[in-house]
């Protein structure tokens, strides 16, 4: 892996420094649970001055994870500390409203695959051979020699979600995995439950009024033997996703355009495997909101300001595009 080198040589001289870690907007829990491990392994290590920052929120598959962080998780922090430490964000729009300074050192540890416009970080660990940011970070633990079990835990969380419960998850996933289980004593089921969505009974009723809203606004398109599910929503965006996967969509495509645009798109899994890969479809759609986009190849999302019309009917296209070469 390029970079564990010079990032243990630069963590080693760095102990008296200040650490700002980043998640990415609605972090999720390979972004939280990278970004809570490797402060574990910090403090580990001698530092003393650690935060965590996420963009905006916590997602509610995330919340549980804050109880094993052993600093601060504050959100939208103003960027103080020497060293920036960016979790599973391939592009700066995806910190917002987060701004870093000049003259401070980035490090760049993810999954996604580089972009044209890349973050620019002094040290750069990004593998899109993994699943998961979880892994990178526990590979980087294994030539750091550190583990403990509660960033297992947190990690395992990352894995379980990114790869949404295994779907995605390749041999290094499964081999990652196993190195872990095999240190402490977990059980998946514990894992399975860290990763539940924390809500209560106000949010589970909007998730519903969110839905049904979604159904309200459905258009469906119909290409070949496919059906595509769109429709517009104030939130929960991917929620609607799921759902409209469940009701029989083959893909689904759910916007919002209140504070901003917010697009969510997933695909099931036989797609996928044909070669659709929505994450490079929305990274497409990045520059037409004025923000950006990525992802999985099944799900994917992506965050801008305007022209959320025109960005549907480009994924749409790229879509159909797709669909008549596979036919």
């Amino acid at each position: 892996m390029k970079g564990k080198i010079k990032l243990k040589r630069f963590l080693e001289k760095s102990r008296n420094k200040s650490f700002l870690l980043l998640c990415h907007h609605n972090a999720d829990p390979d972004s939280l649970g990278s970004a809570i491990a490797f402060a574990r392994y910090l403090r580990s290590i001698g530092v003393k001055k650690i935060r965590i920052g996420v963009a905006q929120s916590v997602s509610s598959y995330a919340k549980r994870l804050l109880t094993f962080s052993p600093v601060p998780v504050e959100k939208n922090p103003r960027v103080e500390e020497d060293v920036i430490v960016i979790f599973d964000t391939s592009s700066i729009e995806q910190l917002e409203p987060i701004e870093i300074p000049e003259g401070k050192t980035v490090v760049l540890i993810d999954h996604h695959v580089e972009k044209e416009r890349p973050i620019k970080a002094d040290i750069a660990i990004i593998d899109s051979s993994r699943t998961s940011t979880a892994e990178i970070v526990w590979e980087l633990f294994k030539y750091f020699r550190f583990a403990d079990e509660e960033s297992v835990k947190v990690l395992l969380a990352g894995v379980v979600t990114d790869t949404a419960n295994f779907r995605f998850a390749n041999a290094k996933t499964f081999k990652a995995v196993s190195e872990m289980l095999e240190l402490f004593p977990i059980q998946m089921g514990e894992i399975s439950q860290l990763v539940a969505p924390v809500t209560d009974e106000n949010t589970d009723n909007a998730k519903r009024m969110a839905v049904l809203k979604a159904c309200q606004r459905l258009e469906i398109r119909k290409f070949r033997r496919y059906v595509i599910a769109i429709s517009k929503v104030s939130a929960y965006e991917s929620y609607a996703c799921k759902v409209f996967l469940q009701l029989g969509a083959d893909i689904a495509i759910v916007g919002s355009e209140k504070n901003g645009v917010r697009i969510s798109a997933r695909a099931k899994e036989s797609l996928v495997k044909k070669g659709l890969h929505l994450g490079k479809i929305m990274e497409k759609v990045g520059p037409i909101i004025e923000g950006s986009g990525g992802g999985h190849a099944g799900a994917a999302g992506a965050n801008g300001k305007a022209n959320l019309d025109k960005a549907i009917k480009l994924i749409l296209k790229e879509i159909e595009k797709f669909l008549r070469e596979v036919e």
